[in-house]
Order: structure tokens, then C-alpha cells, then sequence
């Protein structure tokens, strides 16, 4: 009997140093990305027309005649994906069903103002934007053995 509540007492010590201990309990400050990486407010990736032909135009170095054509296709792109989000009168998945077919139709459109090389340029940014970043492995730590 008397070594089931001294077991009791050393389980509830542990857990009450364990508790407070700071490497447990000390919360990790998530850093904030810098500003000129930071997603704009509005959602995730959701970029202003003039940021998506900034970027289009950096990506594939856009003439002044592509660059007119492709600016009323962003804004159109935009203001529509936008108020598509902001409709919250349909279920999320015929939202989303609406937002591929969307993205769809503003590839191809972008696709035919640009020329095959540009096409390329193009789909590799887009690839590159949308792979994952590359984690570190971590290593196994040695546990205590009991």
C-alpha cells in the first residue's frame, strides 16, 4: 500500500516538472515572412491584376502588344476569382469546381497570346511556383533506453 501512493506522488512530481519545464512549454515565435514575400491579404496567392502582369511580364518578357492583350484577360481573371471567393451561396465544392474551370480558361487565353517559347517559360515558373518546398530530414534522436 504504501509504495502504490509513494508511485503515485513520484508519477505526479514527474508531470507537474515535465509541465513546467520551459523547453515544453515555451512557445516558438512563428516568424513572418518579409513583406515582399508575404501573400496579399485578400487569400492565399491571391495576387492584383497589375501583380500577375508584373509577374507574367518578368516570366516571359512580354511585348508592349502581348502585355495590352494580357492585361484586360488578368483583370477579367481576377475580378471574376474574386467574386467567385466572395460568394458564399455555393457549397465549396461547385466553388472550387467554378475556380478550375476559371483557372482553365485563363491559361488558355494567357497560352494564345504567348508564343511556345514563352508558353514554356511560362509553364516552368508556374511549376516551379506550385512544387513544395523541400523539408529537412530530421534525424532520429537516440532516446533513453529503459
Amino acid at each position: 500500500m504504501k509504495i502504490t501512493s509513494l508511485r503515485s506522488v513520484a508519477i505526479a512530481l514527474i508531470a507537474m516538472v515535465a509541465a513546467s519545464s520551459p523547453s515544453i512549454t515555451k512557445a516558438k515565435p512563428t516568424p513572418t515572412p518579409a513583406p515582399s514575400v508575404a501573400a496579399p491579404a485578400t487569400g492565399k496567392g491571391a495576387f492584383t491584376a497589375d501583380q500577375r502582369l508584373a509577374d507574367l511580364k518578368k516570366e516571359t518578357n512580354l511585348t508592349k502588344a502581348q502585355e495590352a492583350k494580357a492585361k484586360p484577360i488578368i483583370q477579367k481573371y481576377v475580378a471574376d476569382r474574386d467574386a467567385l471567393t466572395n460568394d458564399k451561396s455555393l457549397a465549396k465544392t461547385d466553388r472550387n469546381s467554378k475556380r478550375d474551370a476559371l483557372r482553365k480558361q485563363y491559361n488558355q487565353d494567357i497560352n494564345g497570346i504567348l508564343t511556345p517559347d514563352q508558353q514554356q517559360k511560362w509553364a516552368s515558373s508556374k511549376k516551379e511556383m506550385f512544387q513544395p518546398a523541400k523539408q529537412p530530414v530530421a534525424s532520429p534522436s537516440a532516446s533513453p533506453k529503459k
